[in-house]
């Protein structure tokens, strides 16, 4: 139930606001996928990738 109603309040927050809040979100997940990605490679200075 508490799932439904916070989908109800994001779908009627896109008819209201449009999807630029949306863009904005993805534009801070996207930088934060970059600096996740140059720690990854920052950590790999062996190129091991992990042992598993």
């Amino acid at each position: 139930m508490k799932g439904l109603f916070w989908t109800i309040v994001i779908i009627v927050l896109i008819v209201l606001f449009g999807t630029w809040p949306l863009s904005i979100l993805a534009k801070i997940f996207e930088y934060l996928a970059i600096g996740l990605g140059w720690l990854a490679d920052a950590l790999n200075f062996f190129g091991w990738n992990g042992l598993l």
